[in-house]
């Protein structure tokens, strides 16, 4: 009897748990990518390469790494996943181990950020540049 209930209850756990979230492929993200321009929430304050004169260019690595590079110098890596938040129904997100995450949305061949830093969203915009 109790390796019946033990069972039953193995049985229960298994199909009772469930993901928070589900992993989504990340092979839309892989490539390089030119930074464009990053704005605030609505269109304002908005820096450009021109206006800051620096570049940036990101990574992502069919190995899930991702490098970020400003004026050809690396400035951060890491390791990255991309997963749909359970809590913002459709919102497709990726994260680094470092424990911050960041909404994406790809257009053609070009993909947007939006990085949320307390109660202001930036907005960040590159063009892909390399598969």
């Amino acid at each position: 009897m109790k390796k019946i209930t033990l069972l039953l209850v193995v049985i229960a756990f298994s199909f009772g748990c469930k993901k928070d979230d589900t992993s989504i492929s990340s092979s839309s993200l892989i490539g390089e990518w030119s930074w464009i321009s990053t704005c605030m929430l609505g269109g304002t304050d908005c820096k450009t390469p021109a206006s800051t004169h620096t570049s940036n260019n990101i990574i992502f690595t069919s190995d899930s790494l991702y490098y970020n590079y400003q004026n050809d110098t690396l400035r951060l890596s890491s390791i990255f996943h991309t997963y749909e938040s359970g809590s913002e129904d459709g919102i497709i997100k990726y994260d680094y181990d470092s424990g911050n995450a960041d909404r994406f949305s790809l257009t053609h061949d070009t993909l947007t950020l939006a990085n949320v830093y307390g109660f202001i969203t930036w907005v960040s915009q590159y063009k892909n540049i390399k598969h």
